[in-house]
């Protein structure tokens, strides 16, 4: 039998113990020969042949009484001896039989962490953030918050009922300040080499979709904050440079802030691929289905439609959407990339309902009003309010709003990266929206704001008399941005620094409000104007950065808001 070479030193020790042992006999009384080779085969250092025959060689002389190991005579203590290199030998040994233990049942590894956690990343940033709204003094004090109506139990719109209380108004004419954190964790796990998964969580007023900041000072004093789950998602890659995601995900598109504000996250299904035609040009792609709203599953129970029980039909929302692209590297220096996307917000349009009571809960299509919306699409009256027969002048009209058009979006995109000098980069993009599926004569007939100049005519009924005619639909369905970046893109190390400026216009029913940008003018659409900015790296992943938004109203009565954003953001 072959015994491994790392067994020889063990051997020729034991040899040289065991002669030690016959060449002085008070060693030989104080070791027991016999169950010190025993232990040695136990731990398979040896075999019994082996030890059979190193006893054989020991010859150890009688003594006149043996002293058992650890005993006294004469005063003298012995102690069982045995040699180093073996004691060494036991240990190493002990030692490769646990760790081979330990890997096999995946608790341990010399050097390394279980197997288990090395397939997980965790990632996140924290941002604080000083913020100053600054309003014009000549802003109108008109514009009704639909959003706060479409969010509660409706507004009546017959100011002629007893008691009848006007719609909220947003705020156009106090300036504001506020502090406001954003925290964001996240976990990404390796489950195979083709599967993964992410979650992530992060901090909010609420559940908008658009915003996760968090306003200091917003809820009790010093009371603790929500954590809400920002994505959670299954992503398969099948093939190389496949992927497909399941679940709540970061934004799968190449898109700018005109029509995705970038903290969006999308819920549904996506699959983008990639495809290098050569080492300098690739092409890219993605499409998905993304419910944006899901019915109530007992919607309109407690009401009757047409005389029969039962809750009323599905109202869902969804977003089906495809993109194309082209990547070029004509060098090493300068990228060049190009979209185009198609996004079709499928049963956004509001519709009117069957004849609803004015005294009913719910009308058969107050789902198709908004759930979430910023400022700026065009709205109008979905209700058809049966007034009360007894009392039809002073009947209350309780309306929901919903979108007055429908949205089918172009988006175009591209962006020219050059790496100058040093370090220094460029980057200009551009964007573009256009809204294919509006109706402007449709735009007219519903619009209750995005007006224009109200007109004064003769009254028909009276010689001596006028008559004021409410503008008309003032509205527009495009949009486009341009924006150019200076400096580091990636601001990794101390005194990476980057500049920008840009201009955007971005008209009333161009795109949904409730997905563009939030920190632009109101958030929303109907506003255009430009920004400027800075950011410079004051440690590593580490960020101080200031913003000035300048925007104003291009439909509708004057409204002119400049915002100060000023940030410190670090990631790890």
């Amino acid at each position: 039998m072959n015994r491994p070479n790392r067994l020889k030193p063990a051997l020729m020790a034991c040899a040289a113990g065991l002669s030690l042992l016959a060449a002085q006999p008070a060693f030989a009384q104080a070791v027991d020969s016999a169950k010190l080779l025993e232990l040695m085969v136990a731990k398979g250092l040896v075999t019994r042949e082996e030890a059979d025959g190193l006893l054989a060689q020991a010859t150890v002389a009688p003594t006149p009484a043996p002293i058992p190991a650890g005993g006294v005579a004469n005063g003298v203590q012995t102690i069982p001896y045995i040699p180093q290199v073996v004691r060494d030998q036991i240990k190493e040994e002990l030692r490769a039989e646990l760790s081979t233990q330990a890997q096999a049942q995946g608790w341990s590894a010399p050097g390394q962490t279980p197997e288990w956690t090395r397939g997980i990343t965790l990632s996140g940033d924290i941002r604080v953030r000083g913020e100053g709204v600054f309003m014009d003094d000549n802003n109108a004090d008109i514009f009704v918050d639909y959003g706060a109506i479409n969010a509660g139990g409706g507004q009546n719109i017959n100011d002629k009922t007893p008691g009848y209380v006007g719609p909220p108004y947003l705020n156009t004419l106090e300036d504001r300040q506020r502090a406001r954190i954003r925290a964001r964790f996240g976990l990404k796990a390796q489950i195979d080499s083709w599967i993964s998964a992410e979650v992530r969580v992060a901090t909010g007023n609420d559940t908008s979709p658009v915003s996760t900041n968090q306003t200091l000072g917003g809820g009790d004093e010093f009371g603790k904050y929500a954590l809400w789950l920002d994505r959670a998602a299954i992503r398969l890659t099948p093939v190389k440079d496949v992927a497909l995601d399941f679940g709540r995900f970061a934004n799968p598109f190449w898109t700018g802030d005109l029509i995705f504000d970038d903290d969006i996250n999308f819920d549904g299904v996506a699959v983008s691929a990639r495809h290098a035609l050569n080492p300098a040009f690739a092409v890219f792609g993605t499409a998905g289905a993304f419910p944006i709203f899901n019915t109530d599953f007992n919607f309109g129970s407690r009401n009757a439609p047409e005389g029969k029980g039962g809750p009323f039909e599905s109202r869902d929302k969804y977003l089906l959407a495809a993109q194309l692209g082209l990547d070029w590297t004509p060098r090493d220096d300068m990228r060049v990339r190009a979209a185009v996307g198609y996004f079709n917000f499928d049963g956004v349009e509001g519709e009117v309902s069957s004849p609803c009571q004015f005294y009913e809960v719910a009308c058969d299509t107050d789902p198709t009003r908004p759930q979430f919306q910023q400022f700026g699409n065009t709205m109008f009256p979905i209700r058809n309010v049966v007034a009360d027969p007894l009392n039809p002048i002073t009947s209350p009209e309780n309306q929901y709003f919903g979108l007055a058009s429908a949205y089918e979006v172009l988006n175009v995109r591209a962006s020219l990266d050059f790496n100058a000098f040093d370090g220094v980069g460029f980057r200009i993009e551009g964007d573009y929206v256009e809204n294919l599926g509006i109706d402007d004569a449709l735009m007219r007939l519903r619009a209750v704001n995005n007006l224009g100049p109200s007109t004064t005519i003769p009254d028909p009924t009276n010689t001596n008399g006028t008559v004021t005619l409410p503008g008309v639909w003032d509205g527009g369905s495009s949009g486009w941005s341009l924006k150019l970046t200076a400096g580091r893109l990636d601001l990794a190390s101390r005194g990476d620094w980057n500049v920008h400026a840009g201009y955007r216009r971005l008209e009333s029913d161009a795109v949904l409000d409730a997905f563009t940008d939030s920190d632009f003018h109101l958030g929303g659409t109907n506003s255009q104007g430009w920004m400027v900015g800075g950011a410079y790296a004051i440690g590593k992943n580490t960020a101080a950065s200031a913003r000035w938004l300048s925007g104003e109203e291009i439909a509708g009565a004057p409204l002119s808001a400049d915002r100060l954003l000023i940030d410190l953001l670090t990631r790890f």
